[in-house]
């Protein structure tokens, strides 16, 4: 990963963040069969934030998209229409948020988005039109701008279009011009944002960023919000400015500014003209002021220090405030070498051979207090960096979703003790062998719905996902009700790769389903999408083992297949049996002690 300047940093974060939580909310909505208005809302509400701090970053094909599909729930959700198709929005939400986590991982890597949304912005427009049409809406009426009352009229003349306009990075050189006749309103906002959210600056420019989108002309204090240092600090103490004209009725703007993100408060009045607006400059100085801030690209400014909270803040509000915080990987990676170094250092000092038959009870008794605070230590590291392991399950969603379609198959996902907590690179690193699996089962195990329902089975398969803690240890398993293996089939396979190295009686039916973990090995005589080319498993086996795990396989023809991993909780702390062999001494992992004893003398 490329080093960001702290607003690319941040943007990077939080576009992912939305982007996971929307792909797993359009997922289970397409379960569910509907759109739940909380869904609506906050799909909604992810992708206006989206689409105002791409445009603040300058990545327009990320702003247009993101825009596009906002554009749908915005229709679903003023208007509630009847006839809704989830699988087919569920797709357009998921083409976009893929286009958009490309372009994230380009700007992550330090290089240039630069592909095109066009084609999907277009397809999403169509869709978007096509639906008001079937639902009995005028599909050229601009929402945004009607009551639903208006939308449904039928013959509603279109919204005229705004022009279009150059892009300038504080404010924009044309702004729409209202419809002749047609009535501006004059308002006054105050907006406080949530304490502690951070990036006040960053947040206020995105919601300045959008108002060109519905004000042909507004103003707003602090003026220069982005290479004014003190401009933070004046959001926070008085909170963002602003006053504008607007052909939105009062509730209507006054909720597209409620819409932006971390706003705690908003103060809101209409005016009777600009003359009772605290700021609003005169043409003169307002093209002084666009002369001086269209060239200028500021730097991102320094973080301060937070303020103190207020001092009126109730115990009882303190008590239950959240205290989160987040804090990079790397540096956690780097406290738990150094608990490590230390852990190590405590060992080289309590048992230096140098003290060998000394009388330190002094010494043994401060000895066994490090080693105490040693091990809180270790524990309060380790548990900073453990997480639920449901981030990497319900990623898998996905995959179920999208083979389905493909395979024309039916199946879902169940997901078991998903709460279970596993060190975070732990987590990281077995969502490939997971989603290998995952994908062997759904191709090989899953039955088509036809043969399923021959064979007395539901049409709709199932594949679960269990994890669950054991000793020192973490145990998933990857179950489907699916066909099965074969193991003549397997058999015959590694006997035509040269993989026997026993009589094949000998061969237990573990050992021969271990098979499909060689390289190059497939039971599949063509090629598919999925399959085929006798890669993927062999990465299952090579990933687990380098976390220090295991996998096995289980399975009974026509009933379906078990994979279970095994994997240590953690790869920075690895308990340990010393052993003594003549005068050598030895430490080995006590996972790999199957059992130990005392022998009996004589």
């Amino acid at each position: 990963m490329a080093e960001h300047e702290p607003m690319v940093e941040v943007f990077i974060y939080e576009t992912r963040q939305f982007l996971e939580q929307m792909e797993q909310m359009a997922l289970t909505s397409e379960q569910e069969g509907s759109f739940a208005p909380d869904d609506v809302n906050e799909i909604f509400r992810a992708m206006h934030t989206i689409k105002g701090s791409a445009a603040m970053m300058m990545l327009d094909e990320i702003s247009k998209l993101a825009h596009a599909v906002e554009d749908i729930f915005f229709y679903i959700r003023e208007l509630h229409p009847q006839k809704v198709d989830v699988s087919a929005i569920t797709d357009i939400v998921l083409t976009a948020v893929d286009f958009m986590n490309g372009e994230i991982d380009k700007l992550d890597a330090g290089e240039t988005p630069d592909d095109s949304s066009e084609g999907m912005r277009q397809h999403t427009h169509d869709f978007l039109r096509q639906m008001k049409i079937d639902n009995g809406d005028d599909p050229d009426v601009d929402l945004r701008k009607a009551k639903p009352a208006q939308a449904k009229a039928a013959g509603t003349p279109a919204a005229p279009t705004p022009a279009p306009k150059p892009q300038q990075y504080f404010i924009p050189a044309a702004r729409p011009a209202p419809a002749e006749g047609e009535k501006l309103h004059i308002y006054a906002a105050t907006l406080h944002f949530e304490a502690d959210c951070g990036m006040e600056e960053v947040r206020a420019f995105a919601l300045l960023n959008r108002m060109k989108d519905v004000s042909p002309e507004y103003h707003y204090l602090p003026e220069k919000i982005l290479e004014d240092l003190q401009a933070v600090e004046t959001i926070r103490d008085v909170g963002l400015r602003i006053w504008f004209q607007t052909d939105m009725a009062a509730e209507a703007a006054k909720a597209f500014l409620d819409e932006t993100s971390f706003v705690d408060k908003l103060e809101f009045k209409e005016l009777a003209s600009t003359a009772e607006c605290e700021y609003w400059p005169t043409p003169q100085q307002q093209a002084v002021i666009e002369a001086e801030a269209a060239p200028v690209v500021p730097p991102p400014p320094e973080q301060k220090p937070r303020p103190a909270p207020p001092k009126a803040r109730s115990h009882a509000a303190a008590e239950h405030e959240s205290q989160m915080i987040s804090v990079r990987v790397d540096k956690l990676d780097r406290l738990m070498d150094l608990v490590g170094e230390l852990v190590i250092a405590e060992a080289m000092v309590t048992q230096n051979p140098d003290l060998a038959g000394m009388e330190l009870a002094n010494f043994a008794k401060a000895a066994r207090q490090l080693h105490k605070l040693n091990e809180e230590l270790q524990d309060g590291v380790m548990a900073l960096r453990m997480v639920p392991i449901s981030d990497t399950f319900k990623k898998m969603n996905r995959i179920v979703r999208d083979m389905t379609k493909n395979l024309g198959k039916k199946a879902k996902l169940v997901l078991i003790g998903e709460d279970t907590e596993v060190d975070k690179n732990i987590a990281e690193h077995i969502g490939d062998p997971l989603m290998h699996i995952v994908r062997n089962s759904m191709d090989h195990g899953i039955e088509l719905p036809e043969e399923r329902k021959a064979a007395g089975k539901a049409e709709q398969g199932t594949i679960t996902l269990s994890a669950q803690n054991e000793g020192g240890e973490v145990v998933i398993q990857i179950r489907d009700d699916g066909g099965g293996m074969n193991r003549e089939k397997i058999m015959g396979k590694a006997r035509e790769k040269g993989l026997l190295t026993k009589p094949e009686e000998e061969y237990t039916d573990q050992e021969v389903y271990g098979f499909i973990f060689a390289a190059g090995f497939s039971t599949n005589d063509e090629v598919t999408q999925y399959s085929g080319r006798g890669v993927g498993m062999d990465v299952v086996v090579s990933n687990i083992h380098g976390l220090g795990g295991s996998v096995t396989v289980d399975s009974e023809e026509g009933k379906g297949t078990v994979t279970t991993i095994r994997i240590p909780l953690t790869l920075a702390i690895v308990d340990a049996m010393v052993l003594r062999v003549g005068q050598s001494r030895y430490t080995l992992p006590i996972r790999y002690i199957r059992r130990s004893f005392r022998p009996a003398e004589g």
